[in-house]
């Protein structure tokens, strides 16, 4: 999970996943307030800068077949206008202090963050308390902002890769929430009204589903009282979310082949993995590495150097909430698209026989244990880590993340790969250019 914050709305996360966080000397302290809010800090004064991340939990997996792409659109339009704050207030007050302010979505959460010189904390956490509590969904930006969600899903339909993760969800999660498009559909996206859109905000954003990260040059002790007294007498109910849900694997091969304007193919392969109460995804993030993350990777040696098959090839985890897709992505040329599935195949059939070496595991490992760490030295990441963790596995996720990863043997990613990695059981998509 190391490393790979979303962008956009997520679907570039399908790519990917969210960032774990490990082990760390920094002091983390967590309270959860009367009112059910959950308030993270991790004081660091490395920099006099600040990040505060508000996570809350929906997203597209909270929706309904009618709503679908509704948590995304809160998502642009919760900065757009409060009862304090008119439209364009918020971006120009985090614009005059210098600071940054973006938000993505995803199947398991909604989050939003602002990072700024520490000394204007008073501020942002101003501006992030009255979004989260306040924010009225302006009707005339909901019609500004249907046009660029509806510009997003275009450019996800046009990228080969985004467009098969979209295609391969579907196929593998029938069923499931999981199935539904991040951003929602073109369709839904175009009736949604301003009053469901409303609805949705006020059904899920409440202090017991928020979870508010803060990471930087900040007191631990003043910020704890400055939340408690701006945070703490908000009081709205929400609904709870749905249990998780199992995702059987399919039962055979599924398979679907998309014609778009392009030149090269995308081949994508995936599996149903394990969801982040599984002990197994641990083994899962290590066989990432083991076949397709970094030169030394399996896949990469032998289908891009050896055998000169594809242009690129490379393997992703996604840790969530229910099982998370398992998926090997290449680019090659149209004419050996089968052939690239089947080499695909063959190495997952060595591994799964053989095992993997003492050098693979102990380079997988390194390299998880570096891109987290790297990915930690900024008030941004810290923030990123722990707000995940605290959405989606556990406030002490962050601290035994790499423990775990430390301690799963080459036996756990053989035993993974060969429950998860069934060759007679997976989905395919194949983007291939349009016929002459």
């Amino acid at each position: 999970m190391p490393a790979r914050m979303m962008l956009v709305f997520l679907l570039l996360a399908l790519l990917a996943h969210p960032a774990p966080a490990a082990p760390t000397t920094r002091p983390v302290t967590r309270e959860i307030l009367a009112n059910g809010l959950t308030v993270v800090v991790a004081e660091s004064h490395a920099t006099d800068v600040v990040t505060l991340n508000a996570w809350v939990k929906v997203g597209s997996r909270d929706e309904t077949d009618e709503l679908n792409g509704a948590a995304h659109f809160v998502e642009h339009l919760l900065f757009k206008g409060t009862r304090r704050r008119q439209v364009g207030e918020i971006s120009r007050e985090v614009e005059s202090v210098g600071g940054q302010l973006n938000a993505s979505t995803s199947f398991d959460y909604t989050q939003y963050y602002i990072v700024a010189a520490s000394r204007f904390f008073d501020r942002i956490l101003d501006i992030q308390a009255d979004a989260l509590m306040n924010s009225t969904v302006d009707p005339v930006e909901v019609d500004r902002e249907r046009t660029v969600v509806l510009q997003e899903l275009a450019l996800i339909d046009d990228s080969p890769g985004r467009s098969a993760f979209t295609r391969l969800y579907s196929l593998l999660y029938p069923g499931h929430p999981y199935r539904r498009p991040v951003g929602g559909l073109p369709e839904i996206i175009r009736r949604l009204t301003r009053d469901q859109l409303f609805e949705f905000y006020r059904a899920h954003y409440g202090p017991s589903n928020v979870t508010l990260v803060i990471a930087g040059d900040v007191n631990t002790a003043e910020t704890m009282a400055r939340v408690r007294s701006v945070l703490g007498p908000w009081r709205h109910l929400v609904q709870g979310r749905a249990a998780a849900v199992a995702v059987p694997p399919p039962s055979e091969v599924r398979r679907a082949a998309v014609a778009q304007d392009v030149r090269v193919a995308t081949i994508l392969l995936g599996w149903i993995g394990a969801d982040v109460r599984n002990p197994d995804h641990y083994a899962l993030d290590v066989l990432v590495y083991v076949l397709g993350q970094g030169r030394g990777a399996r896949l990469i040696r032998s289908l891009r150097d050896r055998q000169q098959l594809v242009q690129s090839v490379g393997a992703s985890f996604g840790t969530s909430l229910d099982p998370g897709l398992f998926a090997i992505s290449a680019v090659a040329d149209p004419q050996q698209a089968g052939r690239v599935e089947q080499a695909i195949l063959a190495e997952l059939s060595v591994l799964r026989d053989q095992g993997v070496s003492a050098d693979e595991l102990n380079r997988a490992k390194t390299l998880i244990e570096m891109e987290t760490l790297v990915d930690q030295q900024t008030s941004r990441g810290w923030a990123s880590n722990l707000g995940f963790a605290a959405t989606i596995a556990g406030l002490d996720y962050h601290e035994t993340y790499l423990g775990r990863i430390r301690a799963v043997t080459a036996a756990d990613v053989q035993r993974a790969a060969g429950r998860y990695l069934d060759p007679q059981r997976y989905a395919l998509v194949l983007v291939q250019p349009r016929s002459p």
